[in-house]
């Protein structure tokens, strides 16, 4: 047997580890990027866990989207805390939104530049089954106070802040 031989041969066991483990890796994380100008979180990137979708109130989860055309796409990945899970109670009026009646964020600023009145997006409700109510930090985040809820059917995973 020749050196050049030898060599791949000692050097086959490594690259199959380092091809499984680059897999699993790609596999089971992904990563979120926060375009925007004005962002809603205090990050931009986010490393996507897409094994963890067992979703926890007050989470940073990434989801596909759904009921936000024109402004995204359908299926496009946004990133935002879950606030309000299955059973708990959302209120939304033109100054404030709370869950379980505490508060949570600011009322209604943005209905006025998606062209809506505010009272279209009032509401006092319970989050149904299997539904999430996801919201950003800042006054004029584009959520679920505007687009309703998440199912876990569109959950990705648990998002953690990486900058």
């Amino acid at each position: 047997m020749n050196k050049h031989t030898r060599f791949i041969i000692r050097a086959l066991p490594l690259t199959a580890i380092m091809v499984a483990a680059s897999l699993y890796v790609t596999t089971r994380f992904g990563i979120g990027i926060d375009p925007q100008k004005n962002t809603c979180l205090d990050w931009r990137v986010f490393i996507i866990d897409k094994d963890n979708t067992s979703v926890e109130r007050d989470g940073i989860y990434a989801f596909k989207s759904t009921q936000m055309e024109p402004h995204f796409r359908n299926g496009t990945i946004i990133i935002k805390y879950v606030r309000g899970v299955t059973g708990d109670r959302v209120t939304v009026n033109p100054t404030q939104v709370s869950i379980n009646g505490k508060a949570q964020g600011q009322g209604l600023l943005l209905a006025d530049k998606l062209g809506m009145p505010p009272s279209r997006y009032v509401r006092d409700e319970i989050v149904p089954a299997d539904k999430y109510w996801f919201m950003g930090t800042s006054s004029d985040s584009f959520d679920s106070r505007y687009w309703g809820y998440v199912g876990q059917s569109d959950v990705i995973g648990k998002a953690y802040p990486i900058w």
